[in-house]
């Protein structure tokens, strides 16, 4: 009785302080604006099964994939044995689960499996981290120590359940169904032992001790994401990666545009920043890092969660005025000061601020002093900016990420808010917003000209086909939808005219809109200038809806991905292919043959934007793969492992001033297989690929060719 006694008052005071943290936990997340992550529950659950459950995205690195794996596998397995431990504890007496019958045996067989698994993967952790010295898993001295910390713990929370069951199987024999294995070959140490008893209630305290105080270590630590994984998995972005939600500027009551703060961000994004594992896993494929650049995508996630930390226990106070951006409503509340309350008054937006700290609950008692809190800034002290403006959106880290963190979201957040409301951007970026505006591309070219490529091909524009108005769906042809990149550049434009040579050759009946295309906005969006980006897309819409375009395809992938991702956000519903899906199509339908050998070695470089944003690798590795004589190698960084360019994000209008060139970094991989031609199928990647290639002194010898090139070469 006195162990139950005990027990229930340690289990009451543990409960209390998950709870607490709890509290604390949700409030901050309230802050964040509101995101609907609540629909498809049915597709949310299958993919906590697959990536949360399943690990799915742990498993991409084939060392640390086993070893957090069976780690993880393994406490879910010994949940069943701390029910038991706290049943045992709340009777005084033993308990167990063997009423479940074979199914018991199964349960405490397994248990014992994977505390072997467990015992060995935290000692290959802690030998990666201290002998090999894993670059990704370097840190301050506070995060070696936590994570340090946390093998310990694991390590004692199944070293002490094995003794346990040993030592209680030694003094009564197995529980009916107990397959305890582990535990059967070390209780005869303890069989005739004097002290079996204590070393079994020693072990049994040691076991669930650690337990509790290892959940209520967690919100304090790095390993918070042991919690919240499951929930972020579960709220993850259902959209394809490389989508970004549109700003309603018709919204009278959005007086502030992208994000300069934690209330700016969303509750999902400061969710992130509770469930970021610190596995630098992000880190290790930034193109931008890789290359000596300061963007670290962990850092961004890390520094939002501190900022967090430091803000909003002022914003959360008791008893203080906010404005609650979850229902757009104003709240009101009991002020408390000196302990006598104000009464009720309503607020506004502007008065949420850190100014209400009165009634500051114990637990939310904040490291930093409210001044200094005011003082700093979230982009600047907290976040270099100039580590925004380095990101190539490639959705790398979006890709590698094992709890679904949405990094390239919130750096576009960022971004959006010093554009719009800071005015603040690299000066080169002002000349691409200004010739979106009045040239309708990121070039200083005449929007008259955009159509020239087509003269001596014999190809109809829209207007041309006087079908503005048609309702007859049935003969619609497709819209080739050029992009400024194959409409102006003279490289690009190669691309194009073989692209439409091949449609002629199969006879596919399309047209293009010339003169009246416009910039998807894509890079404007990226670039942050959301409203630049609006007025192109909603343009285009109109002109695309007035020609009542069913289907559309394009050469750039970065079109493409707004065309089908983003434009239905404006009533921009289309079916879009990207040039690469379209010929194989015509290859598999025989519409075009391939009958001439290319006797080459190639190489295929993904485009982030085709690949990891829209999981097209298949389609343009089998045209290549159709062509006879061709040689195809992979290289090292390939699929949705491939590396990024260096274009994306609005980098093909800026200059790289610290570090190596990305494109330089991505050329010397493809030259390394060997290669004499690099294959491409986005103008963005051929324009880096070449200007690569031609400076690692290999212009002559080597040859960057889209898909397009290469295959018209073969089949006509």
């Amino acid at each position: 009785m006195i162990k139950a006694i005990i027990f229930a008052t340690v289990l009451i005071a543990a409960f209390a302080g998950i709870l607490i943290n709890a509290k604390r936990l949700t409030a901050f997340l309230r802050l964040g604006k509101w995101t609907n992550r609540f629909d498809h529950p049915n597709e949310r659950v299958k993919r906590v099964l697959g990536i949360a459950i399943g690990q799915s995205k742990i498993f991409r690195d084939p060392i640390a994939g086993p070893i957090h794996a069976f780690i993880f596998w393994g406490f879910m397995v010994l949940l069943f044995a701390v029910i038991e431990s706290i049943g045992e504890g709340l009777t005084g007496g033993h308990f167990s689960l063997s009423f479940l019958g074979p199914v018991y045996a199964i349960i405490t067989a397994s248990q014992d499996a994977f505390i072997v698994l467990v015992v060995i993967s935290v000692v290959a952790a802690l030998w990666r981290r201290f002998i090999t010295h894993v670059k990704r898993l370097e840190g301050d001295k506070h995060e070696k120590l936590d994570a340090t910390l946390i093998l310990v713990l694991i390590l004692i929370i199944v070293c002490s359940l094995t003794i346990d069951n040993a030592a209680r199987i030694a003094m009564n024999g197995a529980y009916p169904h107990e397959a305890h294995w582990l535990a059967a070959l070390i209780a005869p140490m303890f069989v005739g032992t004097a002290f079996t008893s204590l070393i079994y209630e020693s072990a049994w305290w040691i076991h669930i001790v650690t337990v509790l105080g290892f959940m209520n270590y967690l919100p304090y630590s790095k390993h918070l994401h042991v919690i919240t994984s499951l929930p972020n998995v579960y709220f993850s972005d259902l959209r394809k990666k490389n989508y970004l939600k549109p700003i309603d500027f018709a919204d009278e009551t959005i007086t502030k545009y992208g994000a300069s703060d934690i209330e700016d961000l969303t509750w999902k994004q400061l969710l992130d920043g509770d469930t970021c594992t610190h596995c630098g896993r992000c880190t290790a494929v930034c193109p931008a890092y890789a290359t000596g650049k300061i963007l670290d995508p962990r850092k961004i996630i890390i520094a939002t969660h501190q900022r967090m930390l430091d803000k909003a226990p002022y914003l959360t106070a008791q008893g203080a005025y906010g404005f609650n951006s979850w229902s757009g409503e104003i709240v009101k509340a009991q002020v408390a000061t000196n302990g006598n309350p104000s009464g009720d008054e309503v607020v506004t937006p502007e008065d949420h601020s850190i100014d209400h700290p009165q009634g500051m609950l114990l637990f939310q008692q904040p490291k930093m002093k409210r001044e200094e809190v005011e003082s700093r800034k979230f982009v600047g002290d907290y976040i270099p900016e100039e580590m925004l403006w380095q990101c190539t959106t490639c959705q790398a880290c979006m890709t590698e990420c094992p709890v679904t963190i949405e990094h390239v979201d919130e750096i576009i957040d960022l971004r959006r808010n010093l554009v719009m409301m800071e005015s603040s951007f690299p000066s080169e970026l002002q000349p691409a917003f200004s010739n979106m505006e009045n040239n309708f591309s990121p070039w200083a070219f005449s929007p008259s000209e955009r159509g020239d490529w087509a003269h001596d091909l014999g190809i109809k524009t829209m207007a041309e086909d006087g079908r503005a108005g048609s309702t007859d769906l049935r003969e619609q042809p497709i819209l080739f939808w050029v992009g400024c990149a194959g409409s102006y550049d003279q490289r690009a434009k190669k691309i194009t005219k073989a692209f439409a040579e091949l449609m002629q050759l199969a006879e596919i009946d399309f047209r293009i809109l010339g003169n009246e295309e416009k910039c998807t906005g894509d890079p404007a969006r990226r670039m942050g200038n959301e409203y630049l980006a609006q007025m192109l897309i909603k343009e285009n819409v109109e002109t695309l809806n007035r020609y009542k375009v069913t289907k559309v395809v394009t050469t750039c992938p970065h079109c493409f991905n707004a065309i089908k991702n983003e434009w239905k956000d404006f009533d921009g519903h289309y079916e879009v292919q990207h040039h690469t899906e379209f010929i194989k199509e015509l290859l598999d339908t025989g519409r075009i043959k391939p009958t001439k050998e290319l006797l080459e070695r190639a190489t295929y470089h993904d485009s982030c934007y085709l690949g990891r944003s829209n999981d097209i690798y298949d389609a343009p590795r089998n045209a290549l793969e159709s062509i006879p004589g061709l040689d195809i190698i992979e290289m090292d960084r390939s699929r949705s492992k491939g590396m990024c360019c260096g274009a994306g994000g609005g980098q093909m209008w800026m200059e790289e001033k610290a570090g190596k060139r990305i494109n330089i970094e991505r050329t010397e991989e493809a030259l390394a297989t060997g290669a004499k031609v690099v294959a491409s199928a986005c103008p963005y990647c051929m324009t880096m690929l070449t200007d690569g290639v031609k400076a690692k002194g290999e212009g002559d010898n080597v040859q960057v060719r889209d898909i397009a090139e290469i295959v018209l070469d073969a089949v006509r």
